[in-house]
């Protein structure tokens, strides 16, 4: 395993200067150093989890030789800060559980396939479209596999970069290695041209969460966790719970870091809550074809909720972006608060629960509220601005040989996420650092079991996704203008989407 730098330089020092926020994505520098293991944090190893449960062989990947060559993965590097991709690289063993299973799976796939594994090091999500463009013109096939965030994959996918994947030799879609569920709702008439599942930690680094504060939660005599069981925890109860814990701690009568608030979050709790709620804006008809359905009466409903809990003027809800000013990297704002004792609930994406592992007061963690009781299940979402899809370009498809090698790794790296990392990332990082009781760890299923996108949300460098930045300009504002909101869209909405169906079709 190496890593290399891309010789397009200049070009990645331009492009990094483009900033995508989303979650916990700053400019500051990596906080990486904060989460490093302790001895005493880990229980067990690796090595003995697996022994505990070892996996089934139920998934068939040939295995052949490669004589040693050159097997190139693009993914975002040091550039992305907090989130930079780690699956694939790891210079040695290590006492971090995760990054020991990095490891641990590439130098068997290495060993087993007879390759040596590259990354682009100063790649970034802002800069890999760029590069996989100029691959493909130059016809240099540089890339064997590239992992890209999903707000960017529908770009590369219209403009013809990628390869439809049920086509290529090994990749077997239909395996519980790869995220059902994204496929079903990401794909355009049947089509799938990336994945995302087992290959990446990243997916569930960015599936947003809630956490509580369990003193504050005691002092109140609640039982968050059997909420979520019995299937209680719903819009209602979390508002009933926030509605009242506002204290204008500073005194100074005015809302704001200082003060003690329900929730601590960011503006992208909104798409948090319209997420969990089953709030779609586009949805698909039988024949796999997205169609606009965002002006409908359940929707508005849902914005309804999501307003009394949001909107400032409540004072319910601490929202970090109306505070850059006193300190760009916002989202460190609400993380003190909820730190400090000063939220009774945060919410964020998983990568920023696990960065508590520092917090003296104990903390759980949830998923976010279901609309009502008559919702059957918690549902959840990745941000589509850091959750990495895997995808083969589409320069490798005259060529059989590398075409069938990107195949055969991209599946075996999936099987052995679901072999190796996955367990790392569940059983060790959180169980020991992140998720301080077994109630916390009970939630990681319920979290990650029933995960939503909507192409609506995830088409971020389109004008398909309009209507989400117009919901989220609407509840900042308190007013719940679903229909107008729609009608002023619907056009140029319509548009990218039937052009964005009209490009799958002749892609096919």
């Amino acid at each position: 395993m190496k890593k290399r730098l891309s010789v397009l330089a200049l070009l990645l020092a331009a492009m990094t200067c483009v900033s995508v926020f989303a979650g916990c994505q700053t400019n500051t520098p990596s906080i990486a150093g904060a989460t490093e293991t302790k001895d005493s944090d880990v229980v067990t190893t690796v090595a003995e989890t697996e022994a505990e449960t070892e996996p089934e062989d139920t998934y068939y990947v040939p295995e052949r030789k490669f004589n040693n060559e050159e097997f190139v993965i693009l993914c975002p590097g040091y550039g992305d800060n907090e989130w930079e991709c780690r699956d694939f690289f790891a210079e040695e063993d290590s006492d971090d559980p995760v990054k020991s299973a990095v490891y641990a799976r590439m130098t068997l796939l290495e060993d087993k396939y007879g390759i040596k594994t590259t990354i682009i090091e100063d790649a970034t999500r802002g800069s890999i479209g760029n590069l996989v463009k100029k691959d493909i013109t130059s016809g240099d096939k540089e890339y064997d596999i590239v992992m890209q965030v999903m707000s960017n994959a529908y770009t590369l996918a219209q403009s013809g970069y990628l390869i439809n994947l049920e086509s290529v030799p090994h990749i077997d879609l239909a395996s519980d290695v790869w995220d059902q569920s994204y496929l079903s709702q990401s794909s355009i008439g049947g089509i799938n041209y990336f994945a995302t599942g087992e290959i990446t930690t990243m997916d569930n680094d960015a599936t947003w969460v809630m956490m509580f504060n369990k003193k504050l939660a005691n002092n109140l005599d609640l039982d968050i966790y059997s909420l979520v069981k019995e299937g209680k925890w719903t819009f209602d109860k979390l508002y009933e719970l926030s509605k009242d814990f506002y204290e204008d701690v500073n005194n100074n009568s005015q809302p704001d870091e200082k003060d003690k608030f329900g929730i601590a979050t960011t503006i992208d709790f909104i798409q948090g809550l319209f997420y969990a709620a089953d709030g779609r804006i586009i949805r698909k008809d039988n024949s796999d074809v997205p169609y606009l359905d965002f002006n409908n009466e359940r929707n508005s409903a849902i914005i309804d909720k999501i307003i009394s809990i949001y909107y400032s003027k409540n004072k319910v809800t601490f929202d970090c972006h109306d505070f850059s000013s006193v300190n760009p990297a916002v989202h460190l704002l609400a993380q003190a608060m909820f730190e400090e004792d000063r939220a009774l609930f945060y919410s964020e994406v998983m990568q920023c629960a696990i960065r508590l592992r520092e917090m003296e007061t104990d903390y759980g963690i949830i998923p976010c509220p279901k609309f009502d009781e008559a919702q059957k299940e918690y549902t959840t979402h990745s941000v589509a601005a850091v959750t990495l899809c895997a995808m083969i370009t589409s320069n490798l498809k005259n060529d059989n040989e590398k075409l069938e090698r990107a195949g055969m790794l991209m599946q075996a790296l999936a099987v052995e996420g679901k072999n190796i990392l996955t367990p790392a990332y569940y059983e060790k990082s959180l169980k020991t650092k992140g998720a301080r009781d077994a109630e916390s760890y009970d939630m990681l299923p319920i979290i990650f079991a029933n995960r939503t996108c909507d192409i609506g949300y995830m088409a971020e460098e389109s004008a398909v996704a309009g209507l989400y930045s117009a919901m989220r300009t609407m509840v900042k504002k308190g007013s719940n203008d679903i229909a107008s909101t729609t009608k002023k869209n619907t056009t140029r909405i319509n548009k990218a989407l039937s052009k964005l169906v009209e490009d799958f079709e002749k892609l096919k």
